[in-house]
């Protein structure tokens, strides 16, 4: 039988009763962890109430499939009942097919079973014949936008920490990245390595010290808001691990000021998901961007796209000194360079 789980996710629950049969479950979704997280859950429910009985794994696209899936489903001689997992059904043959459907046709006397579909369009006729045999349906939805914040923020629940701060799950959303699975093997690392409760962005930021990618953000995220002391701390201690990441920093504060313009200047009630295609940026990106317009008016987004341009020009070309010669600038030149271009940044947020 089912129930509700704490976190809205439908479980599976078996009792010790012989009589209570597990129907046939079909899982359908595309994200591999989040099927794999169900698949596991499931198992486990019916491990824990009945310790003996044991798991068939097989895959519908294997070269003996249906061989396999026949003898799998057939009771062994002492009459055992093992939960049999067939991952990528739209996958199977005619011959294969035809074996599930006269699998599923036995209803609540058929094994334990539970059937994997990782979506597409192949097989869907097929599948179509499985959803309609009476199996039980569990759909998986992959979280987007700000269903990866509420998957952050359910999974400090499940490790028993205190949800973060918005700014710390854009930080950790910016060092792991929006993959689901590296999402979650983090903040169970996090959870183990960090006595702090909640875990804030200074931590996740010593944590990922390193990681490419996380600085330039850091510090024109922090120069957008108007935060001088903040981005320029940021920008020296990213110098001091990459001097090298001058560059990137520019790129990422032209790239900001255009997302800036590009969602401003967005027709109204335009939904997040084409502004996000409008400024080239992941939906999630999009909030922050118009909070950040709400900063900048037009002179300030001029004169902030003209001081990326000349640092970029500069770092890459050198400046042109008095004399009209070209000078390569130094470390210590690029840093001074990098560190008056983002302290301007940030003082265009007060003008």
């Amino acid at each position: 039988f089912f129930f509700q789980a704490e976190d809205g996710i439908r479980d599976v629950a078996v009792t010790g009763v012989q009589t209570c049969a597990l129907p046939i479950l079909l899982i359908t979704g595309s994200d591999d962890f989040l099927v794999g997280r169900e698949v596991r859950r499931i198992w486990q429910a019916m491990h824990k109430a009945q310790p003996d009985t044991e798991r068939v794994d097989l895959d519908a696209n294997a070269e003996d499939a249906v061989g396999q899936f026949i003898e799998a489903s057939s009771p062994n001689l002492f009459g055992d009942v093992p939960l049999l997992v067939l991952d990528r059904l739209e996958e199977a043959d005619e011959q294969l097919q035809s074996a599930v459907l006269d699998f599923v046709a036995q209803g609540e006397a058929a094994p334990h079973a539970l059937f994997i579909v990782r979506g597409g369009v192949r097989g869907r006729g097929f599948v179509d014949k499985v959803k309609q045999g009476g199996v039980e349906l569990i759909s998986i939805e992959v979280p987007k936008g700000r269903g990866v914040d509420d998957f952050i923020l359910a999974e400090f629940k499940s490790h028993k920490r205190k949800p973060p701060t918005a700014d710390a799950v854009r930080t950790l959303r910016t060092s792991v990245g929006d993959d689901l699975a590296s999402l979650a093997a983090a903040i169970s690392q996090l959870s183990v390595d960090i006595e702090a409760d909640p875990i804030g962005v200074a931590e996740i930021e010593r944590y990922y010290e390193g990681m490419a990618g996380v600085a330039p953000y850091q510090v024109t995220d922090a120069a957008f808001a108007g935060r001088v002391s903040e981005a320029l701390a940021t920008l020296r201690w990213s110098l001091e691990r990459d001097p090298g990441i001058g560059p990137a920093v520019v790129a990422s504060g032209l790239a900001g000021l255009r997302g800036i313009i590009a969602v401003s200047h967005a027709p109204a009630n335009l939904p997040d998901a084409e502004l996000a295609k409008l400024a080239g940026v992941p939906p999630w990106k999009v909030r922050i961007l118009k909070e950040q317009g709400r900063r900048w008016g037009g002179r300030q987004l001029a004169d902030g796209m003209l001081l990326l341009v000349r640092a970029d020009a500069a770092l890459k070309g050198g400046e042109i000194d008095q004399h009209g010669q070209v000078q390569v600038l130094d470390a210590a030149q690029r840093q001074a360079l990098l560190e008056r271009t983002i302290v301007g940044l940030a003082r265009l947020v007060a003008r």
